[in-house]
């Protein structure tokens, strides 16, 4: 066994004991008369950021509809939920105090950046009443692969809007934005602007820096002139905003980008309502472009705003 590979493997063992000895607080002989799904964001284990939940949340409603199960969220870390998204047409909030652990009819599931999953299939043969599930991944392909990418996207966004609403605050906060149309740039950096801090580590030099925020000013101000809309520009980096706030008059939504991830900072409530206002932003816009520049991270955060806001998106190189 290479050490990679025991690596993965002690990693794995740790992950069960750590989900045995949570759920064993939950012991209890009554189980729900449906079958159901939970799917779990309670501070156990990381699941990156926004989109990487709801990734995880709807291919689960997903599976959970196609096998006719009961389908449930507990998140309740680093916020609750429903504080900005609240059950719409699914009445899927769960508090832990009605959780329930059986030690043969309850299952846990961590699917957490596992990319080969078949979640349905280990769902739908196994003889368990309730799953616990962590995950973050999009596995609706994997559910749904008579379905092409058009009538995906279609489906991914139906089944958001089953599942949520926004909530009073989140809306009123994004009625005072703006009423004007307008395109939207997206950016991430993760660690590259030295502002942030990610599982990445690459920090580029002040030059580097300054060398790659004019490229990227020098994009977004040739597609603002071709487009002649209003622009917004939303990023992970703060110091990217600021260099677009003293370089142009493109405008910004004010706030320190925030990570779901940073437990250490978990309390701060208007940095995780920030996050929302720009996924919900960038949804509304007239059209979403993607900076993905050299040394730049890829990024799903644009790509599924645009998803939900039934947006086109383009993803810009050079």
């Amino acid at each position: 066994m290479t050490f990679k590979k025991l690596k993965q493997f002690l990693s794995k063992k740790k992950k069960k004991q750590m989900l045995f000895f949570h759920y064993l607080k939950y012991f209890s002989l009554k189980q729900p008369k449906q079958k159901q799904i939970v799917v779990c964001f309670d501070g156990l284990f990381t699941h990156g950021g926004l989109v990487d939940r709801l990734k995880g949340i709807v291919s689960f409603y997903q599976i959970a509809e196609q096998l006719g199960y009961d389908f449930k969220i507990l998140f309740d870390n680093p916020f609750t939920l429903s504080t900005f998204l609240e059950p719409n047409e699914v009445d899927w909030e769960l508090k832990r105090r009605n959780l329930t652990w059986h030690p043969t009819q309850s299952k846990c599931l961590y699917l957490v950046n596992n990319f080969t999953a078949i979640p349905l299939q280990t769902i739908k043969k196994s003889k368990a009443n309730t799953f616990y599930v962590y995950a973050n991944i999009d596995y609706s392909k994997a559910t749904f692969p008579e379905l092409d990418t058009q009538d995906l996207e279609q489906k991914w966004r139906a089944d958001f809007n089953a599942l949520f609403k926004k909530s009073e605050l989140l809306e009123e906060k994004l009625n005072e934005m703006t009423s004007e149309p307008y395109i939207a740039f997206h950016s991430r950096f993760t660690t590259l602007m030295g502002d942030f801090e990610d599982t990445t580590h690459k920090v580029l030099s002040v030059t580097q820096q300054e060398q790659l925020s004019k490229q990227l000013l020098a994009i977004i101000n040739r597609v603002k002139a071709e487009s002649n809309k209003s622009a917004y520009v939303f990023s992970d980096s703060i110091n990217f905003v600021n260099y677009i706030k003293q370089n142009t008059a493109i405008k910004v939504v004010e706030g320190n980008p925030f990570h779901m991830d940073n437990f250490s900072k978990s309390s701060q409530l208007d940095g995780h309502l920030k996050t929302l206002i720009d996924f919900f932003m960038i949804a509304n816009s007239e059209k979403v472009y993607f900076l993905n520049v050299k040394p730049m991270y890829n990024s799903s955060f644009s790509k599924y705003a645009a998803i939900i806001g039934n947006t086109e998106f383009q993803v810009l190189e050079t």
